[in-house]
């Protein structure tokens, strides 16, 4: 057995927690409140990213690099369809 699940599993839980987080910091309305729940975002977001390069590390979770070129085509269509 690997790694790659249990990675997987703690990655999906992860991301359920920033949502979470984000969400509370959007709808506080006590100042106290909301810095703590900034704060949590900020240590969930630094979780997730160890997650995701250890995951990229060990080969569970690639990414294909994109051209310049591709990413400026798709701009443009995108600009297109929002005109």
């Amino acid at each position: 057995m690997t790694d790659k699940y249990p990675l997987e599993n703690v990655l999906t839980l992860t991301k359920s927690l920033i949502t979470l987080y984000l969400n509370a910091v959007v709808e506080s309305s006590n100042k106290l409140v909301r810095k703590l729940m900034e704060e949590g975002l900020t240590e969930m977001l630094k979780i997730q990213d160890e997650l995701y390069k250890q995951m990229q590390k060990d080969n569970y979770y690639n990414v294909a690099n994109v051209s310049a070129a591709t990413v400026d085509k798709t701009l443009m269509s995108l600009t297109k369809d929002a005109s």
